[in-house]
C-alpha cells in the first residue's frame, strides 16, 4: 500500500509531478486519438483527458465544504442520488470536452492546476488534517477523508484515468513525446 501524504511540502510536489504526467501523457497521443474510445466506455480518450482536469477544478469546492460547511457531505447523499451524481459526471464531462484539440486540452488541465494551486497555498499545515466523510460514491475518494487525502486526489485520479488511456496505447500511432 502506498503511503499516505501529509506535508504541504510533499503533497505540493506531488501535484506538480501529476501535472507534468498529464502533459506527457497528452503529448505522447496523436491528434487523432481524441475521437477513439478509451478503456473507459464513458468517454473517449479526449473526453478522459478532459475529465482529468475536473478533479483539481472540483476539489475547490471540497476545499471550502471540508473547511466551513462540512455539514453539506452529510446532507449530499441524501439530497443528490448517487445516480444522479455518476450521470452528472458523464454528461459534463463529454459536454466540456465538446470542442477538443490539444491546446484545449493543456489549457483547461492548467487552469485547474492553477486554481487548486491558490486554494492550496491558502491552506496551512494543521488544515490538512481537518476532515469529512464523504459519500462511497467514487472509491478513490470515500470514507473518512482529510484535506490530505483529498488532494492526493489529484493523482490517485490521473493515475486512474491514465491506466484507461494506456490500455489502449499499444494501438496508437504514437508522435515522440516532449521531453519535460
Amino acid at each position: 500500500m502506498t503511503k499516505t501524504i501529509t506535508t504541504k511540502t510533499e503533497l505540493l510536489h506531488e501535484i506538480e509531478e501529476t501535472r507534468r504526467q498529464f502533459h506527457q501523457l497528452l503529448d505522447s497521443l496523436p491528434d487523432d486519438a481524441f475521437g477513439q474510445p478509451s478503456s473507459n466506455p464513458a468517454w473517449t480518450i479526449g473526453e478522459l483527458l478532459y475529465h482529468m482536469s475536473i478533479a483539481p477544478r472540483f476539489m475547490v469546492a471540497d476545499v471550502a465544504m471540508v473547511l466551513k460547511r462540512p455539514f453539506l457531505l452529510t446532507l449530499l447523499p441524501k439530497l443528490f442520488p448517487e445516480r444522479l451524481f455518476h450521470w452528472l459526471n458523464a454528461h459534463l464531462t463529454r459536454y466540456g470536452a465538446r470542442h477538443l484539440n490539444r491546446q484545449f486540452l493543456a489549457d483547461e488541465y492548467n487552469q485547474a492546476h492553477e486554481r487548486i494551486l491558490q486554494t492550496f497555498r491558502r491552506l496551512d499545515e494543521a488544515d490538512l488534517q481537518k476532515s469529512v466523510r464523504y459519500p462511497s460514491w467514487d472509491p478513490l475518494l470515500a470514507g473518512d477523508v482529510t484535506l490530505a487525502y483529498l488532494f492526493g486526489y489529484i493523482k490517485r485520479h490521473f493515475d486512474s484515468h491514465a491506466a484507461d488511456i494506456q490500455a489502449i496505447l499499444p494501438d496508437l500511432d504514437r508522435p515522440e513525446p516532449k521531453k519535460y
